[in-house]
């Protein structure tokens, strides 16, 4: 048996804009999806989501039947095509990350079913190898994915993340600070976030490129403001970059009201975090100011959680 976990993650400034090719900034946080590979005695692949309360079955010459497993379909396929043999399984999925809620749940739990499932078949592969993989599983749930997600899923820390050119690991330091996220309680699908966005670029280009422009300087800024430790300009920043987000028609009024519940409150910075929509809201405050900006968000919202940057990325638990 082989326990693999992955992280969620927040991005603190730069979504949508990455999906241009602009750069965006995002980090890991300390809620983890967790899969749990075994081989089989026969050539069936049975999996199971604790979260969804579902499960689904096939063989090399089969389908899943549930769309909710097709990515991880995928990911099987690659990892036993690099075996030269087919292997049964058994794969469970418990995921702590919130479904659609922009803190990339299908994307941790792409990356640790690609950890768990390679170490179970005795594969050993690179991190980049691993967040590959995961990319490609992100397709099938997200169209046209920036990347962003699997890549901070498995490497962990905080990244600046640019589409054309990769990522590169940001050397900070969160402590003293906290992200506080609360949940709108709307659902809401990235996908079609994403393309509704693309439409309205497409439709008022001259107008819309300088905005993805702005963003992209903003995100140069938000970097050097972590580098140097500065968290009032990071939250400067994130207000900033909420606006642009609302200029692009992905906020409404419920997530207005939690990020401006959330400054009123103290909050550095407040925004929306994913795909927008709904969702969730994510705010910055420094340990002493947290519980304070989280009391202000559990009277608008049903779910409010306090979380630490988490440094690490995808491993193996046991």
């Amino acid at each position: 048996m082989v326990l693999a976990s992955a992280p969620a993650k927040v991005i603190l400034v730069g979504e949508h804009f990455v999906v241009e090719n602009e750069p965006a900034i995002a980090v890991a946080i300390d809620l983890r999806a967790y899969v749990t590979a075994t081989k089989r005695d026969d050539d069936l692949v049975f999996l199971k989501s604790l979260n969804l309360g579902i499960t689904d079955s096939f063989r090399e010459s089969e389908s899943v039947k549930l769309r909710e497993f097709k990515p991880l379909e995928v990911i099987i396929r690659e990892l036993e095509r690099r075996t030269g043999s087919w292997i049964g399984l058994n794969i469970v999925i418990n995921s702590k990350i919130p479904v659609a809620a922009g803190m990339g749940s299908s994307a941790a739990i792409a990356v640790a079913s690609t950890l768990a499932i390679s170490r179970i078949l005795g594969l050993e592969l690179s991190r980049g190898e691993v967040s590959s993989i995961a990319y490609e599983a992100e397709k099938i749930v997200h169209g046209k994915p920036s990347g962003i997600d699997n890549t901070i899923s498995t490497y962990g820390g905080a990244i600046v993340y640019r589409k054309s050119e990769g990522f590169i690991s940001l050397d900070c330091n969160f402590s003293g600070y906290k992200l506080i996220l609360a949940d709108s309680g709307i659902p809401r699908s990235t996908g079609e976030m994403v393309a509704k966005v693309r439409r309205l670029k497409s439709k008022y280009p001259k107008v819309m490129d300088p905005l993805y422009h702005s963003a992209g300087r903003l995100t140069i800024e938000a970097a050097r403001a972590l580098r140097d430790g500065d968290f009032i300009k990071l939250g400067e920043l994130m207000n900033i970059n909420h606006g642009l987000l609302s200029a692009i028609g992905v906020s409404n009024e419920k997530l207005e009201q939690l990020v401006y519940a959330a400054r009123k409150a103290g909050a550095l910075g407040a925004k929306i975090t994913g795909a927008g929509g709904g969702g969730y809201i994510v705010a910055l405050a420094s340990d002493d100011i947290a519980d304070r900006v989280a009391n202000a968000l559990k009277s608008l919202s049903k779910r409010v959680i306090i979380s630490s940057v988490s440094k690490e990325g995808a491993r193996v638990e046991q």
